[in-house]
């Protein structure tokens, strides 16, 4: 597995008359395909700005942001510089690219369980497979809520809804701003199950959270604060229990 995405010196500015802050304030960046990567913080630290950037859905001021993703009309793979992209062209990559999960879930009230689900591959024109939809709801735990609606759900079932949502369409990259901030325990532990299943399956995730038994799900940490990359720390190999451990006192040298 090679490169996916790199960073240089990442810049997001804001204004406040003549009074200047920045967001993102030279980040550093790179991740690999198949990677787990969570973005820890404290509030305000500038970890959804960067998800955002990493995103398309930001402009930044400074900096670049690169992916090398795969030609899926090909074999080769295509470097994109998202510093030389309009919006419309950041929008179109991200559709075919980029999954995205927020802590709401931003499911459509009107539509049942199977059709929030299918709507990514209406959206980009794919053609539909009834039955691997169904089946992915059966791998997860939807499978008798396939035909529900959103409102008949828990919390943690629309998360995992708005989760196969954002990886229908095989994004080469799963972006996840705080999935589990408005889940409980129990919630958050089927979340994350399903997150790690879909990473030891080969996805890329990038996940923001402030949850360290999230967190220590993941492979890499690394520590934002004032817009900035203040420190990282790789568990691969670890237990999630051994990971929540060290990430504790990693983050105790930090003051958090």
């Amino acid at each position: 597995m090679g490169q996916l995405l790199e960073v240089k010196n990442l810049t997001k500015k804001y204004f406040a008359g003549m009074q200047e802050s920045r967001a993102v304030d030279g980040v550093d960046l790179e991740v690999q395909e198949g990677e787990f990567v969570v973005l820890m913080g404290a509030s305000g630290s500038g970890k959804t700005s960067l998800l955002h950037l990493l995103a398309g859905i930001d402009r930044f001021d400074e900096g670049t942001v690169r992916y090398t993703v795969p030609d899926k009309r090909s074999a080769k793979y295509q470097d994109v510089d998202f510093s030389q992209m309009g919006e419309k062209a950041r929008s179109l990559f991200r559709r075919s690219n980029i999954g995205i999960v927020f802590q709401q879930q931003c499911l459509i009230p009107d539509l049942t369980v199977y059709e929030n689900i299918l709507l990514p591959m209406l959206l980009a024109r794919r053609p539909v497979k009834k039955e691997a939809i169904f089946r992915l709801c059966g791998r997860f735990g939807l499978k008798d809520h396939a035909q529900k609606y959103p409102s008949q759900l828990s919390g943690g079932q629309q998360q995992r809804v708005a989760i196969l949502r954002s990886v229908i369409n095989k994004p080469t990259l799963l972006l996840c701003d705080e999935p589990t901030g408005s889940l409980n325990s129990a919630q958050t532990k089927l979340v994350m199950a399903l997150l790690s299943g879909l990473n030891q399956g080969g996805q890329t995730i990038i996940l923001v959270t402030h949850d360290r038994k999230v967190a220590a799900r993941g492979k890499r940490v690394v520590y934002i604060e004032d817009g900035r990359v203040k420190g990282e720390l790789n568990f691969a190999q670890a237990k999630p229990e051994d990971a929540e451990q060290e990430l504790t006192g990693f983050l105790k040298e930090r003051g958090w």
